[in-house]
């Protein structure tokens, strides 16, 4: 502590003394310091006559080395008695901790108080110290005391649970979503560890959201985690779920749900007036089944230059149901129809005793033919085949097939069975598939923005497989698929082309067949037509 110019006993309490003494306290230090310069001086001066006196006419430089060493042992001496003299009447104060540690305060112009650490309540002002005063010196004690009281200090240090949902951002690994979340990565790794047995976290896809539980931790220390994962669910899919539960050693552990659903029907059918895609939209069936409709009647019906308005169709499907009754899942296409021009078209689900399944009309004919009239679905013709102005090179060429205008990205699908001749760049058709087929057929698909997976020379495809989507690339002035047939290396009119159809029903499999077609019709006279608004339709069977 600082002293304040004032002499105190140990309580910092004045002494008292005349302003005279008071004054004559304050000249001492400069006193002092002149007395020591004084001295100082004199030592040197009697050194150097001594020296210089006895050696002056001998040793010349032993002398000049002499009066060097004594004039820096005075000037040493002269620092430190400035540095010294301030503090020579200061007393030094030692704190004891008897009982407990003290802090003394020391104001020049009042008294002094001593505040106890290990006390309750404040210590009491001096008698003579304001009101006021008091009343701010144990306002913040007062404050100290309620956050440490043992209440508030429970709330504090015990731990909280939090709960918070993630989504799967492309390109993005679990442990990073985990770690993003603020999970240790130690914590992290083990949780990913034990649900690999059960579902592998590579199979998750973008957008898929993730449920995880955390429990904070107060008493943290420096190299521990302030939240530690305690749980993560996830849904991989509508029958299904995962959780991950950490144990009290730290483990964790994964546990997979199976939910229980029930199967039923649904019915709905309806005219076009647009497009196929459209109506049965408005019609309240759900994308996956009307795409697999377009797929079913593709073989026979072209959906580009064939559809008009007037048209209908008809279908019915089974569906998975919640315990609520919700439906969350669609199934397989049992049966379908069309009217095109007044033509009817009607096809049924079997399977075959060797477990194949495919669609027949009502006299057991497969409604698959060698190939697919239009291998892409929802697409319009932008150019047919035959000579025309070419787009791009301005002159009169052989369109030598039938593009198919449709958005960047749109599947394409193998027009038959067949193997990859080629998968890669060629001038003028950019992206480029080739297939060969039986009887010396073979198709050709330009101007893709990707190839589908795996697809490469000599790889064996099936009919309607995914090969690629349609792109702008090559010469190309938009997106669309340039589809080509060659029969014995010629180019023919993809749209004349006359396919055999495929296998048909005979003997056992055509009566197991009939019994089929019989045992859906009684199904469908059970089951409501479905609408947009209310779906009556819609009977989950009595298991």
């Amino acid at each position: 502590m600082y002293d304040s110019g004032k002499q105190s006993d140990e309580f910092g309490m004045d002494k008292g003394g005349s302003e005279v003494e008071t004054a004559a306290d304050e000249l001492a230090p400069m006193a002092r310091i002149r007395q020591s310069l004084q001295h100082s001086m004199k030592l040197y001066m009697s050194v150097s006559r001594l020296v210089l006196g006895q050696s002056l006419g001998q040793h010349r430089w032993l002398a000049a080395t002499g009066v060097v060493g004594v004039l820096s042992f005075a000037l040493l001496g002269m620092g430190v008695a400035a540095l010294v003299a301030p503090y020579s009447n200061v007393e030094m104060a030692a704190l004891t901790a008897d009982q407990a540690p003290q802090i003394v305060a020391l104001d020049a112009d009042g008294p002094v108080q001593r505040l106890s650490l290990d006390t309750e309540t404040p210590a009491e002002p001096a008698s003579d110290a304001p009101e006021q005063a008091a009343s701010n010196e144990t306002a913040p004690a007062q404050t100290a005391a309620l956050e440490t009281s043992p209440a508030h200090t429970a709330a504090q240090t015990e731990p909280q649970e939090i709960q918070t949902k993630v989504a799967i951002n492309d390109g993005e690994t679990l442990m990073q979503v985990l770690t993003d979340a603020g999970a240790d990565r130690v914590d992290a790794y083990h949780a990913i560890a034990a649900m690999k047995p059960v579902y592998s976290p590579t199979k998750m896809r973008a957008g898929q959201e993730i449920s995880l539980t955390f429990l904070t931790n107060p008493t943290a220390g420096k190299d521990e985690p302030a939240k530690l994962l305690t749980a993560i669910s996830l849904q991989p899919d509508i029958e299904r779920a995962i959780q991950v539960n950490r144990a009290e050693d730290g483990s964790y552990k994964t546990e997979e749900f199976q939910k229980e659903l029930k199967s039923g029907f649904a019915h709905a059918k309806g005219a076009i007036s647009s497009s196929l895609f459209l109506d049965a939209q408005q019609a309240g069936i759900p994308a996956p089944i009307i795409l697999e409709m377009i797929r079913m009647f593709s073989y026979s019906v072209d959906f580009q230059r064939e559809i008009h308005p007037g048209d209908t169709f008809e279908v019915f499907f089974d569906r998975k149901y919640d315990e609520d009754g919700v439906p969350v899942k669609e199934g397989q296409i049992a049966y379908a129809a069309m009217t095109v021009d007044g033509k009817p078209y009607r096809l049924w689900r079997f399977k075959t005793a060797d477990g194949d399944w495919d669609y027949y009309d009502e006299n057991g004919n497969s409604m698959k033919k060698f190939l697919m009239k239009t291998p892409i679905d929802g697409a319009r013709i932008s150019s047919g085949f035959g000579m025309r102005l070419h787009p791009i090179l301005g002159y009169s060429k052989l369109h030598a097939g039938v593009d198919f205008a449709a958005p960047k990205g749109t599947p394409i699908y193998a027009a038959g069975d067949g193997v990859v001749k080629m998968a890669g760049w060629v001038n003028g058709y950019g992206n480029f598939v080739e297939l060969g087929h039986a009887n010396r057929y073979e198709t050709a698909y330009g101007h893709m923005s990707a190839f589908a997976k795996g697809i490469h020379p000599g790889v064996r495809v099936h009919q309607g497989q995914v090969i690629g989507y349609v792109g702008s690339t090559g010469r190309s002035t938009g997106p669309h698929l340039h589809y080509e047939i060659h029969i014995a290396g010629k180019k023919v009119n993809p749209l004349g082309v006359k396919v055999a159809t495929g296998v048909k029903l005979a003997g056992k499999q055509l009566a197991a067949f009939k019994a089929t077609r019989a045992n859906v019709g009684s199904q469908m006279a059970e089951t409501p037509l479905m609408t947009r608004v209310a779906q009556a339709s819609e009977t989950p069977k009595a298991n």
